[in-house]
């Protein structure tokens, strides 16, 4: 019976010597007290975790210490003893230069000569689908046809 009991009690340690322990916790803001999402989570001597969208981590190796590092959060190092299942961190601050705003926009200029070049390349398309009920209504097209016909005429005899 003593041999029974060693036995299992060898056993027993054994099993109990390959288990470590599992850390876990939730990485949260300081300022609005909610779960950030993708955090670093750095073991010590060696490793690497990343919190869930939840801020949620877990580390399944043994460890020295854990730093916690994210772009937007100052970084923050925990000995193995200082870590417990709820971690805070604070924002970065940053500082950004004076911007002036101002109501002037930059001035666009185009030429007239430009224009007529550029509209000249486009010809109307010639066919049965030319119809268009714009034209039809428009009566300051006329008149602006009529005007320019007599500045051009205006022009050619100067």
């Amino acid at each position: 019976m003593l041999a029974v009991r060693l036995l299992f009690s060898l056993v027993l340690m054994s099993v109990c010597v390959g288990l470590h322990a599992q850390i876990s916790g939730v990485v949260f803001d300081m300022e609005t007290r909610r779960q950030i999402a993708g955090v670093k989570v750095y073991i010590n001597p060696k490793g690497t975790a990343i919190t869930d969208s939840h801020g949620r981590f877990v580390i399944n190796q043994p460890c020295n210490g854990v730093t916690f590092s994210h772009v937007s959060y100052e970084s923050r190092a925990y000995s193995r003893k200082e870590l417990c299942d709820t971690i805070w961190l604070m924002p970065k601050l940053h500082r950004l230069d004076e911007v002036v705003v101002t109501a002037q926009g930059p001035k666009m200029c185009v030429r007239k000569g430009e224009v007529s070049k550029y509209a000249s390349q486009f010809k109307a398309p010639k066919g049965l689908f030319t119809f268009d009920v714009s034209n039809m209504f428009d009566f300051k097209g006329h008149k602006n046809k009529k005007r320019r016909e007599r500045i051009e005429k205006i022009l050619k005899d100067y």
